[in-house]
Formats: C-alpha cells, sequence, structure tokens
C-alpha cells in the first residue's frame, strides 16, 4: 500500500512540477473584439492559462502560454458567439503556429438574456452509431421540450464522455448533437481522455483538437458560466481521479477576478465534487479517487464570494448536494442509462436531462425524464417491492433534495411525511437480475439517497405519494 501511495504521489507532483515549469510565456497574441464595427470594450480574452481585457478600443494584448490549444473569448451579457455547423459555439480559435492575431466578432443577442433557459446532460458515452441513433430519442426530446421557452435564450451544458474512448465517433456525436437546435457548451470528461501518455498534460489533446478548449467562461445575463476540466489521468494506463490542478486554479482565479463577488456563478465540469455534504475520506485507489475530487474543498473555498452551481455528471446517477446556503451541486445522470443497455441509471432514475431556468441571479431547476411529460418526477412501489423493507411503500424521487417535503395519502389524506433511506430500485434490481439479458454483466442497481418509505396504516387503501419541491411545485403519484 505504501508503495502504491508514493506512485501516485509521485505522479500527482511531477506533473504539477511540469506544469510549473511550462507556465513560461512565449509569443504575444493580439485582437480585437467587435460586435459588427463596434468595438467591445472590457472582454475578457485567454488561452486557458491567462487572462486579459480588452481596452476602449476593443483591443487586448496576452502573452500566450507556450502550451496553449486554444484562444477563447468570454461572451458578454447581451453578446453571443456565431455557431458551426454543429450548433458548437465559436468562442474559441485554435492556436496556428505564426499567428498571432486573434480577433472575434460577437453578435448582439435579440433576446433579453437576463431571463434565460439551459438544458444539463452528461455521460452520452456512445460506442458505435447505433448508440447515437438512440441519443437521437433524446434529442428530439428535448427539441419538443424547449420549444415552450422559444422566446427566450437557449443553450445546452454537456459535462463530459461525450464518446466511451471512441474518438473516431467525435464528429459524428458533434452532429448529433446539432439537432437540439441550440448552441451546447461541451467539457471533457474521462472517457475523452487519451490514455497510455506519459503525463496528464498529453491526455486532452485529442479533446481540444476535436471538441474545443476545456478551460473557459462566458455570460448570460448575470450570470457568469465556467467550465474546468478536473479529469485528472495519472499515468497508469486507464487510471484518472478528479483533481483541479494548480494551472487551472491559477486561470480560475484570473476569470473569477473579472466578475463582481456575490455575483451567481455556474461552473460544470465532469467529475462530482463531493458525494456528500461533508468531506467523506477517499482511499489511494481508483474506485474511491475516480469518484470524487480530492481537493474539491479548496474549489469551495475560491468559490465562497460567489453564489455558485457546480454542475457535473461521471456517476450515471442524480445527486443533489448542498454544501452551504451558496453552493449546490447537481450532478447529473447519465443520457445512456445503463450504457444504452437499459433505458434508466442504476439509481432508477430515467434516461434525460437538466433543465434550468434564469431570472436575473435566480436559477430554478427540474429534471425531465424522456418520453414523460414534467411532472414525472418519481416512480413509487407498493409493499412488497422492496425487500430490505417489504411491508413500505417506496418512492423513488431522483431530483429531490433535503428541501424537498416527501408525504404519502391513504384514501386521499395526509399521512405524514415519509422516511428517506439509501437503498435500491426496486425496478433496477429487477432490470438488471437476469444477466444473460445484459450486454454488460458488470451492470447492476446502484445504492441512492434520493428514495424513501412508508409503513402504511390501511395497506389496502389507494396509496399516494406526493412531494413538493424546494420552489413549491407539487408532484403526486398514485400507485
Amino acid at each position: 500500500m505504501l508503495k502504491f501511495k508514493s506512485l501516485i504521489s509521485t505522479a500527482i507532483f511531477a506533473s504539477i512540477s511540469f506544469n510549473a515549469l511550462a507556465w513560461g510565456m512565449s509569443e504575444t497574441v493580439s485582437g480585437v473584439v467587435t460586435c459588427g464595427k463596434k468595438p467591445l470594450a472590457n472582454v475578457v480574452v485567454s488561452d486557458g492559462y491567462n487572462c486579459t481585457a480588452t481596452d476602449d478600443q476593443g483591443r487586448y494584448t496576452l502573452q500566450k502560454n507556450d502550451r496553449a490549444t486554444n484562444i477563447t473569448v468570454s461572451t458578454p451579457a447581451g453578446y453571443l458567439p456565431g455557431v458551426d455547423q454543429y450548433n458548437r459555439p465559436t468562442f474559441f480559435i485554435p492556436v496556428e503556429d505564426g499567428r498571432t492575431d486573434y480577433s472575434f466578432n460577437l453578435i448582439k443577442n435579440k433576446k433579453n438574456d437576463k431571463k434565460h433557459v439551459f438544458m444539463t446532460q452528461a455521460d452520452i458515452q456512445v460506442v458505435n452509431e447505433d448508440e447515437l441513433g438512440l441519443f437521437d430519442e433524446q434529442v428530439a426530446d428535448a427539441r419538443e421540450h424547449f420549444k415552450q421557452f422559444n422566446k427566450q435564450d437557449v443553450f445546452g451544458i454537456d459535462c463530459g464522455d461525450v464518446v466511451g474512448d471512441h474518438p473516431e465517433l467525435y464528429e459524428s456525436s458533434l452532429r448529433h448533437r446539432s439537432g437540439f437546435g441550440f448552441p451546447i457548451y461541451i467539457i471533457n470528461g474521462n472517457h475523452d481522455m487519451q490514455y497510455y501518455g506519459p503525463t496528464h498534460e498529453t491526455s486532452k489533446a485529442r479533446f481540444e483538437k476535436a471538441i474545443g478548449p476545456t478551460n473557459y467562461s462566458f455570460n448570460r445575463g448575470d450570470v457568469h458560466y465556467v467550465a474546468i476540466d478536473n479529469v485528472f489521468y495519472i499515468g497508469r494506463d486507464y487510471f484518472y481521479m478528479g483533481y483541479v490542478d494548480e494551472q487551472t486554479f491559477d486561470w480560475l482565479r484570473q476569470d473569477l477576478s473579472y466578475v463582481p463577488e456575490g455575483s451567481t456563478v455556474v461552473m460544470f465540469m465532469h467529475i462530482p465534487l463531493s458525494t456528500t455534504a461533508e468531506a467523506q475520506p477517499f482511499r489511494y485507489d481508483s474506485s474511491s479517487i475516480s469518484k470524487q475530487t480530492v481537493n474539491a474543498r479548496h474549489l469551495l473555498e475560491l468559490m465562497k464570494p460567489y453564489n455558485t452551481h457546480f454542475i457535473t455528471g461521471h456517476m450515471h446517477t442524480s445527486r443533489n448536494v448542498e454544501f452551504s446556503d451558496n453552493a449546490y451541486e447537481h450532478n447529473t445522470p447519465g443520457s445512456c442509462g445503463m450504457w444504452w443497455d437499459i433505458d434508466m441509471c442504476a439509481d432508477g432514475t430515467p434516461q434525460g436531462y437538466g433543465v434550468y431556468t434564469v431570472d436575473g441571479p435566480d436559477v430554478k431547476w427540474y429534471f425531465k425524464s424522456k418520453g414523460h411529460d414534467r411532472d414525472y418526477q418519481m416512480r413509487i412501489y407498493a409493499p412488497g417491492a422492496s425487500k430490505e423493507h417489504p411491508t413500505d411503500l417506496i418512492a423513488n424521487i431522483w431530483n429531490a433534495d433535503p428541501k424537498w417535503k416527501i408525504e404519502w395519502l391513504e384514501d386521499g389524506v395526509v399521512m405524514g411525511e415519509m422516511t428517506q433511506f439509501d437503498g435500491k430500485d426496486p425496478l433496477a434490481v429487477e432490470r438488471t437480475a437476469d444477466k444473460s439479458n445484459l450486454r454488460y454483466s458488470w451492470i447492476g442497481p446502484h445504492v441512492t439517497s434520493h428514495i424513501y418509505r412508508a409503513t402504511p396504516v390501511n395497506p389496502q387503501a389507494k396509496l399516494s405519494v406526493r412531494a413538493t419541491d424546494r420552489f413549491g411545485n407539487v408532484y403526486t403519484q398514485d400507485l
């Protein structure tokens, strides 16, 4: 064990030392940021390592890091980047040898972005074209659902694992995403990494070339959006952890220096910060350090001056964690369900996506299950469905958090609040029991905390569950 710990520590500190050496500046690049012929002042431009802002003439100069792969513009409120044929926002320009001019022409947003809407998804993780065909079902569902917001500014956030270790599908994956009909911002995941390289620094080169930068920001209305890379490749074959390196911290401090304290910030990354509101101890093995950001408390400390929503993926399950009154994590369930084998996640959450409505600095959210209307927020089970609690009514409420109120009713009469427990969704247990029906024998149900139980007073009564979310929306389902 000591030797194993030493191996990891050596890999981490070697990479950090390498970063320190690599931060030396190289050439100066410059450009102008405009909207039509109008120069735009105070617009932040970055190379993923360093940030600067435009002057009154819309001009900037930037000492470009010699490892930079893209120059990005942090589009200000009221403006938009263009989009390419895949509806991918063109807020970045790939670095070219010998090129020193990187100018951006932005578009005036015709809609009031003080009120806007965004979608979140994670872990599409396709391994072939057939699975992209299945993904099209979610694309069509979201395109239809977001028609109700056609008078508002709409965009999407993809929290990584664009593909499942099949980079040859990158371009096709982008083409399928274009069907949403609105721009999609993308961050890299562990299955988007390039393995077997010598260092972490080489692991994202393929993603950056095919998809785009991994550290960037933009603004909509009163909200600042930030994407960071927290998938740290350790260099032992297929081995990684959740970790924010010093280079990213340094860039993030610079980016946030342009954001007033007290602002709402939405930060998206692939690996969750933590599984609970309290920092959990972790073991030095891949099953522990790959499922949380091991230095999350430092990121939370940095974000204390802001009201931050962390949006993550990776776990293929749904989890909401409230670290404090101004720090909330939304762990987005996998769009692939159980790896395109079963159309639900291992915690019983249906395939689907998050919907976030923003009004000024305020953010509200709900989960939209593919193939169901918005009110489908739970699945309930009669007594006998759960082996652990055979006499209880069971409710799996996938987007619940401690501020939800979960009650059960008998013949329409409220009997009390249900008890949260850690358990497995009965349908997920049932659908994974026969391994001969599964492509992947390792698929199985996961324990979840968004599950509730109650012992009926009259088991023969008509049983119902009523869930009231933190925003006062009421969802009811009858057994």
